[in-house]
């Protein structure tokens, strides 16, 4: 198959409610099925919520044996998609910032976040590996929020010729008026999508595939009620009282010449669903036979770089 369709999302997630992350999650899934989606991809740390907050920890579950994950795969398995889903993953001896993936009731696996931001080293450990998702039709990888703005990323992507990559963010977007104007809202939708314009395009047209980008919506804090009862952590200086966590949300798209081909509809912060045709024969418009990388020179050289 040269076209398929993915719907891509950005939703409210609060730390305070994973279930009620999950409902969203579901309804949303339905919404592709309905549109004849091959996949669906959902945002960072969607399931248990994004925010430099304790509670981020608190409710990572193991992957893919705990309840959220279980959810995920028989929703896969009824409505016979792959599904794309951020959340917290729960070890024996860390917790990770990871994206699900399942397809069709199988559970494939999953990316974990390897260069975290800002406080995100308070409450995950950095993941160790970039893995490949092939679901036959077309093959993908995932490159997690601050992960994108390292080239290295990609271009182990693109040796690795995936057709595509799923770029999930949970971008916090700095602290918000009480009331939020519509100049406000579109001043960060644009700054957000300014960002990925110019990280992201390159990163699609350097190694001929596409990138989908999503992001959380809100407040992921809202709600949470007994931060007195977390005590200041003297180690790190962060003061739960004090965590702000507000993302812009907005969708975007690259083709495999780095032009923009899913932009945002919204101009507030609200849940967005869109579905689009992903073809798969514009990966050769621009890339002929005599662009050749020589992989092999190239992983050379890196590694000589490296090295130094």
């Amino acid at each position: 198959m040269s076209v398929f369709k993915v719907t891509v999302a950005s939703l409210k997630s609060l730390l305070i409610d994973p279930q009620l992350n999950l409902d969203r999650v579901v309804r949303t899934c339905r919404t592709g099925s309905e549109e004849g989606s091959r996949m669906v991809f959902l945002p960072e740390l969607m399931l248990t919520g994004h925010g430099g907050h304790p509670k981020m920890m608190e409710n990572a579950e193991p992957i893919p044996d705990g309840p959220l994950c279980q959810t995920i795969l028989k929703l896969s398995r009824e409505l016979d998609i792959c599904i794309c889903v951020g959340m917290a993953e729960r070890t024996r001896s860390n917790v990770y910032n990871s994206q699900l993936v399942v397809d069709r009731g199988e559970y494939l696996g999953l990316q974990r976040k390897i260069y975290l931001s800002m406080d995100e080293y308070n409450f995950f450990a950095p993941g160790q590996s970039i893995e490949i998702f092939n679901l036959g039709e077309f093959k993908f990888g995932i490159s997690i929020c601050y992960d994108n703005h390292f080239p290295e990323m990609a271009l182990i992507h693109g040796l690795n010729k995936v057709d595509l990559i799923l770029a999930p963010y949970a971008g916090r977007a700095g602290i918000w008026p009480i009331e939020l104007t519509p100049e406000f809202c579109k001043k960060k939708i644009k700054a957000m999508q300014d960002s990925w314009r110019k990280t992201n395009s390159v990163r699609a047209d350097d190694h001929n595939l596409f990138v989908l980008c999503n992001n959380a919506v809100g407040p992921s804090t809202k709600g949470l009620k007994d931060l007195d009862s977390y005590p200041k952590d003297y180690t790190t200086g962060i003061d739960p009282r004090d965590v702000i966590a507000n993302h812009v949300g907005t969708v975007m798209g690259f083709d495999p010449t780095g032009e923009v081909f899913l932009e945002t509809a919204v101009t507030d912060f609200v849940d967005e669903i869109i579905t689009v045709d992903i073809d798969l024969n514009k990966r050769v418009a621009d890339h002929n036979r005599s662009r050749n990388r020589q992989p092999n020179l190239l992983l050379r050289m890196i590694e000589k770089s490296v090295l130094k």
